[in-house]
């Protein structure tokens, strides 16, 4: 009987190291294979800007030391105007329980706040967020929301001065915009402003869809420039719009050199897949604890002025010398 009784509590005693060891084994293994840090960006399906975007992040993510294992990005395509499949694009990283959703552009903030208060947003945008609403200052956004401008509104009147400069024979410039959407049209406003001092007529269009984008471009016949005003439908058409300008040998600018704008005479601005890369420090501040509300917007901190000597050379302009050496970079 006491030979059973050792045997007993020996063979208690091992099943009670093996469950420890087991136990400390998953915790071993669980804090050296953390589970990843899972983001959720949502944008409209514009090429190659939606991709540049994306990689810009994930370069900021990069930077800041996240291992390719260490997150998880879902990427979620929805077009503009679409709001069911935006509700549903937004309802879908709720189920998939992302822990910040970045937002390209400002549509799509609004609607996550009425799916869910509680899940994080960094958006990126152009114009003014705090006049859009979507936050109640640059300093305190609040609520559950943060994020980075690439634009300031009043950078279109800028850009309409540039474009005197560089071509000072302008006098008519055609601006299409989303009037769905704010950025766009607090872009346009300034531009509306600035145009009658610099003694230039706005050609206002109206750009809701692909369609209207098309029909908007044969108004390059009633103008002698064109300017790009950030924001909205027409920010999936840039290369056709570039394209459609330069073959009438009109000088156009735009608020970055891109992808698709890489054949504009000009663009003077922030680069948005740069404003990505440096929004991965706002979504680290999340991931580390920080409530959105509390992180401050962010501006941009560097705008850069770029000429396309290729393209000027093309509508047969030349550009003033004194325009020529202020810019940050021009291409031959």
């Amino acid at each position: 009987m006491f030979e059973v009784g050792v045997m007993n509590k020996m063979n208690r005693i091992g099943a009670l190291l093996s469950t420890l060891f087991l136990i400390l084994f998953s915790f071993d293994l669980a804090q050296g294979q953390p589970s990843p840090a899972r983001i959720g960006v949502l944008g409209a399906p514009e090429e190659p800007r939606y991709s540049e975007v994306v990689g810009g992040l994930k370069r900021g993510l990069r930077d800041l030391g996240y291992a390719e294992k260490a997150i998880e990005i879902l990427e979620g395509r929805v077009g503009r105007g679409d709001r069911a499949s935006e509700r549903a694009a937004v309802e879908r990283m709720v189920q998939q329980r992302v822990q910040v959703l970045f937002a390209i552009g400002s549509r799509l903030v609004t609607l996550t706040h009425q799916v869910s208060a509680e899940l994080p947003v960094v958006f990126i945008t152009p114009g003014d967020p705090v006049a859009s609403g979507l936050v109640a200052s640059l300093a305190h956004p609040g609520g559950n929301t943060t994020g980075m401008t690439f634009e300031y509104p009043e950078l279109s009147g800028k850009r309409l001065e540039l474009l005197k400069e560089l071509a000072p024979r302008v006098r008519r410039v055609l601006a299409m915009y989303d009037p769905r959407d704010e950025s766009p049209k607090q872009g346009l406003a300034f531009a509306k402003e600035v145009a009658p001092k610099l003694g230039l007529t706005l050609v206002e269009r109206e750009t809701r869809s692909s369609q209207e984008v098309i029909q908007a471009l044969k108004s390059l016949g009633d103008a002698d420039a064109l300017l790009g005003i950030p924001g909205g439908q027409p920010t999936g058409h840039y290369k056709e719009i570039v394209q459609a300008a330069n073959a009438k040998r009109l000088p156009t600018i735009f608020h970055a050199h891109t992808g698709s704008t890489e054949d504009a005479l000009a663009s003077y601005g922030a680069n948005d897949s740069e404003i990505a890369r440096q929004s991965a420090r706002l979504v680290d501040k999340i991931l580390k604890g920080t409530k959105a509300g509390e992180i401050p917007v962010e501006r941009p901190r560097k705008l850069t002025f770029v000429i396309n000597l290729k393209t000027a050379k093309q509508i047969g302009l030349t550009i003033p010398p004194n325009v020529l050496v202020r810019a940050d970079r021009v291409i031959r």
